[in-house]
């Protein structure tokens, strides 16, 4: 099944109008077939009637007036029928059986019989007209001359089969009467699904299915933009506010979508303000502690509050730096993660630790370039300060950007692996001015932000991975 929802909706309409017309032709042909064996039950008994007419007519002559009847006959223009009375039984090639042909049949004998009694060694054969023979049986009646052919009463383009009747009516001679049966190319066999009905029938699904798409992805074209600014919102970009157009319901739930997003950034700049400013104010208190606790003796009383002083001081100066790196804020560009994870190992290596990247070709991305270079700047630091040493890979699947940096330290615990992304958690639990334990919570909230994730686990052969991904 497609992923989009206009690739199913579309998927589902197509299959649903195909069985659609499927369904109709079946009725369609089931409606023709039984249409037309009623007219050509019509037609038969019709036509048997009159051919039974025409035989008690020429069975009531006396034998010697036979032939003069049929040559005035012929000389006047004929009748319905090509009558004569052969020498002998003219073998004929008939067409191939069909239930229509054997309908036809059926009721010429019932039609027939009911006006003139059941004939004995009577034959009714159906007969293209390229193989209809008359007279002697030597003469094809598409060889004779016009007019002859004038009795075949054949319109020009008509296909129609030939029925001939032929029975003994006396010990030396047959009856032979032929007629063309109107409208008979049934008799033949007929494509009830041929080629041009499957065209027709494939046209009209693949034009169907046309606007059906177009009409969908019209429809779905806000839903679309709905969700690229729900993505923009959870990167933690400021979304355009969307025009709210389209039906009832969709108004609906833009109009919700844009008060959504009008309070989660106002909420967000009332929380970052009030954090700021929290922060800020809680500089000037604890100077002034410290400058108190400065004219307090030397004992260990004041060498405890110094450093609880110290500890907070750092907690601030932290709190104070997530505020002001403004990685909200920062606009997006394309990242050369190559060059710039080369940029950041080659000014690590002042301090003389094993360092290594390894990536089969250049990878770039769209982000926040000083927040992507903040992200590893960290990882690559911790690495090289807990590991002492760093491997860097890269790879570009279809799923997304995977980069792992590598180190052989010590590793984490599980329970340790879900703690050191808490602010200020420390596993040696002491601040410093470099690590004030905010490190990796800050990298995997700009790897959220650029909709991505930062996972650890543990390395073969001992030490840690540290695996960040970005959606392609």
């Amino acid at each position: 099944m497609p992923t989009t929802v206009v690739g199913r909706m579309t998927s589902v309409l197509f299959v649903g109008i195909f069985l659609a017309q499927i369904l109709g032709a079946w009725l369609w042909v089931g409606q023709l077939q039984t249409s037309e064996r009623e007219r050509m039950i019509e037609v038969s008994q019709a036509m048997g009637a009159r051919i039974a007419q025409t035989v008690k007519f020429f069975e009531e002559l006396p034998k010697e007036y036979r032939h003069i009847v049929l040559d005035q006959l012929r000389d006047m223009g004929g009748t319905r029928f090509f009558v004569s009375v052969n020498k002998q039984y003219i073998d004929l090639i008939p067409i191939q059986e069909s239930q229509f042909s054997t309908l036809v049949r059926n009721n010429l004998e019932k039609s027939m019989a009911a006006q003139i009694g059941q004939i004995d060694s009577m034959e009714i054969v159906f007969v293209d007209f390229d193989n209809l023979k008359i007279l002697t049986g030597d003469n094809l009646m598409v060889s004779l001359s016009p007019e002859w052919k004038r009795f075949s009463l054949l319109e020009p383009g008509d296909k129609s089969p030939f029925v001939v009747i032929q029975f003994p009516v006396d010990e030396d001679e047959w009856m032979y009467l032929t007629t063309v049966v109107p409208n008979g190319e049934l008799l033949l066999g007929i494509d009830w699904i041929n080629g041009e009905r499957i065209f027709n029938l494939l046209a009209v699904s693949l034009t169907i299915l046309l606007l059906t798409f177009l009409f969908v992805r019209w429809l779905v074209t806000p839903l679309k933009t709905l969700a690229h600014q729900a993505d923009l919102l959870g990167k933690g970009r400021n979304p355009r506010q969307m025009e709210e157009k389209g039906s009832k319901e969709m108004v609906a739930t833009i109009g919700a979508f844009n008060s959504m997003a009008r309070r989660i950034q106002k909420f967000i700049a009332e929380r970052e303000r009030s954090f700021a400013a929290i922060s800020h104010d809680l500089k000037t208190p604890l100077t002034r502690a410290r400058l108190r606790v400065e004219q307090i003796e030397d004992s260990p009383v004041k060498e405890d509050l110094i450093g609880d002083l110290d500890y907070l001081e750092t907690m601030v100066k932290g709190s104070l730096k997530i505020m002001t790196d403004g990685i909200e804020h920062e606009n997006t560009s394309t990242i050369e993660l190559t060059t710039l994870l080369a940029s950041i190992l080659k000014k690590e290596e002042i301090k003389g630790l094993p360092i290594k990247i390894d990536f089969k070709r250049t990878i770039s991305m769209k982000g926040r370039a000083l927040a992507i270079e903040r992200l590893f700047s960290n990882l690559i630091n911790n690495a090289l300060t807990y590991g002492k040493s760093v491997e860097v890979t890269g790879q570009k699947k279809k799923t997304g950007i995977y980069i792992q940096i590598k180190d052989k330290g010590p590793g984490l615990t599980d329970n340790e692996k879900e703690k050191v992304f808490k602010p200020y958690y420390r596993i040696d639990h002491e601040l410093s001015e470099n690590h004030s334990g905010l490190g990796l919570g800050i990298a995997r909230s700009i790897a959220n932000i650029h909709g991505g994730e930062l996972e650890l686990r543990d390395r073969s052969g001992g030490g840690l991975v540290v695996e960040v991904y970005f959606p392609v």
